[in-house]
């Protein structure tokens, strides 16, 4: 990265800093995409402004959080998206990905840019994120799921199955029953083979791709911080543990709430978060400073993070 940057406020927590700290930046995140070097992250997650049009609030209370979505026209939601992919590919390392979250205003337009950008043999998965919370619709199916797009740097990206097993189902096709060893596992035979296929349960298995098992936050969870778009860390705790190892940096560019930098922060990733929101950038702060003297307490203090505020050249929003 480059050497030129402002004096960050410094968030330290009492562990050696032999290496440079995390950081947590406001300012345009194609400026900062442009002091990265190639090859230079592990992961990228972003979880960009939707395209409501709307003004985006974090509750009713006059000092609530907002921030101006960008306007709802897909294509022109592309154009401004598309460079901001186009860096995202660059900087990632060469076991790298980038996960895109989205919802049905535009996943299918990004789609096809991220297909033209990385190649289609370079999507990995769409994840289909499930949630009940919040309104329902009597004139519609409840819109009840956001999409992630999974997209590889190479095909030998990082992915560590083990990392994010969940139980198995009790209830399933196949019959339980114990092992020789005496172990509970669920069993089924294949009538044409005759083979016989056995899964421990204790063991548990790698999700699918559409998670129910991750609730959107309500409004009295204990992990608010009152922004607008805050998604759960155990949401961004699946996707950090499943495709990084510890040390790996990981990057957001849209930080909002500070949930990619607080989970990363927790599981022992370095991360870079990027958020043009000088109120974002401010919670995020805080946020990260609970958590990391909350770590510190607990033995396990995380490493310092830097905290710059760059002066805002234009506002993509």
């Amino acid at each position: 990265m480059a050497s030129t940057r402002p004096n960050p406020h410094r968030l330290s927590f009492g562990r050696p800093q032999p290496h440079q700290p995390d950081r947590l930046l406001q300012a345009d995140n194609l400026a900062v995409l442009a002091d990265i070097e190639d090859g230079e992250v592990d992961l990228v997650y972003i979880d960009p402004p939707f395209g409501t049009g709307t003004t985006r609030r974090g509750g009713t209370a006059p000092d609530a959080h907002r921030y101006r979505d960008v306007p709802d026209d897909p294509e022109r939601y592309v154009t401004w998206l598309g460079p901001r992919l186009a860096e995202s590919r660059r900087v990632l390392a060469r076991h790298g990905s980038l996960f895109v979250h989205l919802d049905y205003r535009a996943v299918h337009y990004v789609k096809v840019a991220l297909d033209r950008l990385f190649g289609r043999n370079r999507f990995v998965n769409e994840l289909i994120w499930c949630y009940s919370v919040g309104g329902k619709s009597r004139r519609m199916f409840g819109r009840k799921h956001d999409t992630i797009l999974w997209y590889a740097r190479s095909r030998d990206y990082a992915f560590f199955p083990d990392a994010v097993r969940v139980p198995r189902k009790p209830a399933s096709h196949m019959r339980v029953v114990r092992d020789p060893e005496g172990n509970l596992v669920q069993e089924k035979t294949d009538r044409r083979t005759g083979k016989v296929y056995r899964y421990p349960v204790a063991a548990g298995k790698v999700p699918e791709d559409w998670w129910i098992d991750i609730e959107l936050l309500n409004r009295s969870d204990r992990e608010r911080t009152g922004w607008p778009t805050q998604k759960p860390e155990r949401l961004l705790e699946r996707i950090i543990r499943g495709t990084s190892s510890e040390g790996a940096l990981v990057a957001d560019w849209f930080c909002g709430s500070g949930t990619t930098a607080a989970t990363a922060q927790r599981l022992d990733r370095r991360f870079l978060t990027v958020d043009v929101e000088a109120e974002a950038v401010r919670s995020a702060a805080r946020r990260l400073e609970r958590a990391g003297r909350a770590l510190a307490e607990a033995g396990r203090p995380p490493r310092d993070v830097a905290v710059e505020h760059r002066s805002r050249d234009h506002d993509p929003h």
